[in-house]
């Protein structure tokens, strides 16, 4: 009994450090200045995502957020395995 417990305590480890790579790996991505860059050029039209100066507005910042959110959603609802 103890050692399904301490498989299921291992798998819980690595489905936590899973979703925390992922996190990281996303949030890199969409906190990266270029990728702010590219955004601009798709949505620039009717969003202001940066400045002249390359420095995120307050929309960009919340656009990011819910790029992220929608994401990381997305990536949690995939799968476990």
């Amino acid at each position: 009994m103890g050692d399904s417990t301490t498989q299921l305590s291992f798998n819980r480890f690595f489905l936590k450090a899973k979703y925390s790579l992922y996190s990281a790996i996303v949030f890199f991505l969409f906190a990266n200045p270029e990728t702010m860059i590219i955004f601009q050029k798709i949505f620039g039209g009717f969003l202001y995502i940066i400045t002249p100066s390359g420095a995120p507005t307050g929309v960009g910042i919340l656009f990011s957020t819910a790029l992220f959110f929608l994401t990381m959603l997305g990536l949690m609802l995939l799968p476990q395995d």
